[in-house]
């Protein structure tokens, strides 16, 4: 049993451990994987897909301030990854990319940015929100059934299991929706300096 209990955590251990590394990839496979978080759309003017790729190397990256690009000139599309320190990116659950499709309309450029985060946060996410929610119910169903809710006492325990129940749920949404917010903002800092160096280089050939 322990030997089963050992092989499961160094299964899952090498599960997050690649599909992170797999996430940070700078490879076209790898640029669409994981799981999607959010959609944004928006546009640059008097600009040409020939001036976005003056912007990279002939690797096709750009080095950011705070973070890195890659160019697939042959999809159209750039992906967007904040720099992190190497263990901070493991620790941290939730870490955000995102991938820019490049779409011509007339003389401007469509920017279609889909944010990813790795499947095994999701995952983990998912889990820990439907554990919580069918769990809390589930106990207390059970609870009753056994006659906890018979006296007074019982009540009160009753109280306290559903108390607990919605404390934990209401401390993981606002968990996650402040971790999401943290990387919301890493990654428009990214994106904004993306635009400040596409639209630099458009000013100066202007």
């Amino acid at each position: 049993m322990i030997l089963a209990g050992f092989f499961a955590a160094a299964l899952f251990l090498g599960m997050y451990v690649g599909d992170r590394l797999y996430f940070r990839m700078l490879s076209a496979e790898a640029s669409r994987y994981g799981c999607r978080v959010g959609r944004e759309e928006s546009r640059l003017e008097s600009t040409s897909l020939a001036q976005i790729r003056a912007c990279f190397d002939g690797l096709g990256l750009l080095g950011l301030r705070h973070g890195v690009a890659r160019l697939f000139a042959d999809a159209n599309r750039i992906l967007l990854r904040p720099r992190y320190p190497t263990l901070w990116t493991f620790l941290w659950i939730w870490p955000l990319k995102t991938t820019i499709e490049l779409r011509v309309e007339g003389d401007s450029i469509v920017l279609l940015s889909t944010k990813r985060t790795p499947w095994c946060s999701a995952i983990l996410t998912g889990a820990w929100f439907l554990t919580l929610g069918l769990g809390t119910p589930v106990a207390l169903i059970s609870y009753a059934v056994e006659g906890g809710f018979a006296n007074s006492g019982g009540v009160v325990i009753g109280a306290g299991i559903l108390t607990l129940g919605v404390v934990f749920l209401f401390a993981g949404l606002v968990t996650v929706v402040t971790a999401y917010r943290l990387e919301n903002s890493r990654l428009r800092q990214v994106y904004d300096e993306l635009r400040a160096v596409v639209e630099g280089t458009t000013t100066q050939r202007d």
